[in-house]
């Protein structure tokens, strides 16, 4: 396969989760075999998203009736926002804001809540309506990592030259706002991690090559997969998988990920 790929932080994962899994939904693109979502899931859902297009329509300076918001729970979080949201720094607000970056032959993308710009500085805010994690877990996380190494490449996109040592990622979550999660970047650890990201996109080309991928030894990930059908692995059993509104638990991520770039 000589394709372009489009790889996400979802997609990362999920090669260095399961190989094979990886080829199942994204290069064969087989249906995901997943239940439907839960109402108590599906509702959580729809109110993340609403809170995020209210936030988008904040930052591109559009008015916003609070009355007018008729689900209590967004209407609640977006009083929370405006009493106890982040500090912004100065600078030009791109809410919603697309980038994708070249890796090798293929491309890695990801869509960013909120960046501001400031001369060669940059700051992530990325609104979350799920389960809050720790500083410590969310600097692991593929989102912390991507998201950072991409605003770190994507100077020409952006339109000016970004410092790693002046990028800088915020996680605020609504259901503990007064405590945001401010994560800074590095020239130092964005060349690690810059490396980390082009080593696993060359180990996917390898496989591209070989048209291998093997299954996880991990068997509690093929709990929390539709697919372990078309692997034999039953014998793993199923998990019950709790989704999120939004990414904070990576094997609900990949068990309910619409198949976007």
């Amino acid at each position: 396969m000589t394709e372009t790929l489009t790889l996400s932080r979802y997609r990362l994962a999920a090669f260095l989760t399961c190989p094979r899994r990886f080829e199942l939904r994204f290069l064969r693109r087989l249906p995901w075999p997943a239940a439907p979502l839960d109402a108590r899931t599906e509702t959580a859902r729809q109110q993340g998203d609403v809170f995020h297009q209210l936030m988008e329509r904040h930052f591109l300076g559009l008015p916003i009736i609070a009355e007018a918001i008729q689900d209590t729970k967004v209407k609640r979080w977006w009083s929370l926002y405006q009493s106890s949201g982040p500090k912004l720094p100065d600078g030009e607000a791109y809410p919603e804001r697309s980038l994708t970056v070249p890796v090798g032959k293929h491309v890695v993308n990801g869509r960013f809540d909120l960046i501001i710009l400031h001369q060669n500085s940059a700051h992530i805010f990325d609104w979350k309506t799920g389960r809050p994690q720790s500083e410590a877990n969310l600097r692991r996380d593929w989102q912390t990592r991507l998201y950072l190494a991409m605003l770190a490449e994507s100077g020409q996109a952006l339109g000016t030259r970004l410092d790693p040592n002046h990028i800088s990622i915020t996680y605020w979550y609504v259901n503990e706002p007064d405590v945001p999660r401010t994560i800074h970047y590095s020239q130092t650890w964005h060349e690690q991690n810059w490396g980390d990201i082009q080593e696993i996109v060359a180990q996917i080309d390898a496989q591209l090559v070989q048209d291998e991928w093997p299954l996880t030894e991990d068997l509690d990930a093929c709990r929390h997969c539709a697919y372990q059908a078309y692997c034999g692995r039953h014998e793993a059993g199923q998990a019950n998988v709790e989704a999120g509104t939004e990414h904070e638990n990576d094997a609900a991520n990949l068990f309910l990920e619409p198949d976007l770039p």
